[in-house]
């Protein structure tokens, strides 16, 4: 049984749960299951998730810290070339943790505004995402720029799913040589040089 120290029982059970929704999907992730799987009491989680829905906000809160943390690039001198390393942290995060990132961004988690840990998470991801892109674009309108950082993000989140579906498609018959997969494939072998020619246009828009 794993023994959890007074005070940081949420923090285990929240990091916890993160196993079990990237490891099952979020669909199988409960109260139940994740005492079950902490070695806890079926009671301990609800002295700290009332709700499946709270449960499942501070995964993807821990999700959007760990995103943060995959592609905010800290330093005040950001190149277009930082830029696209970052963009491809992104995908490669939305790839590599699919699972959890469905949590983040589907619907299972009505109101954000009812977490406010949540909403100031996901915000600062996009708050860096904004501050990166200022570093080298120098753009002063502040509509312009956070017009743009919505555009580069709406790409990003966009290939994460057209690059998913492409590996589960790689050996479907009905892929033809100029289809929308072929092409993501084509895409995929060389994505950095196709987040540079993209990121260039937008940014040059």
């Amino acid at each position: 049984m794993k023994s959890y120290h007074h005070g940081n029982l949420k923090e285990e059970l929240i990091s916890c749960a993160s196993v079990i929704c990237e490891r099952d999907g979020y669909a199988k992730l409960s109260i139940r299951s994740l005492a079950k799987e902490s070695n806890v009491s079926q009671t301990a989680p609800y002295r700290h998730f009332k709700t499946k829905e709270e449960l499942y906000a501070a995964v993807a809160t821990e999700g959007f810290k760990k995103l943060h943390t995959a592609v905010f690039l800290q330093k005040q001198n950001v190149t277009l070339d930082d830029f696209i390393k970052s963009s491809k942290s992104y995908i490669d995060f939305g790839l590599q943790n699919a699972n959890t990132y469905d949590l983040m961004f589907g619907t299972v988690v009505g109101n954000f505004a009812e977490y406010p840990e949540l909403v100031e998470t996901a915000n600062k991801t996009f708050d860096s995402l904004v501050l990166n892109l200022s570093s080298f674009l120098k753009e002063k309108d502040e509509n312009i720029l956070s017009g743009k950082s919505i555009t580069v993000w709406a790409l990003l989140h966009g290939m994460v799913g057209i690059l998913r579906k492409q590996v589960l498609t790689e050996n479907d018959n009905y892929t033809s040589e100029f289809g929308p997969m072929s092409t993501t494939k084509r895409i995929s072998s060389d994505l950095p040089a196709y987040l540079e020619k993209v990121l260039t246009g937008i940014i040059k828009a």
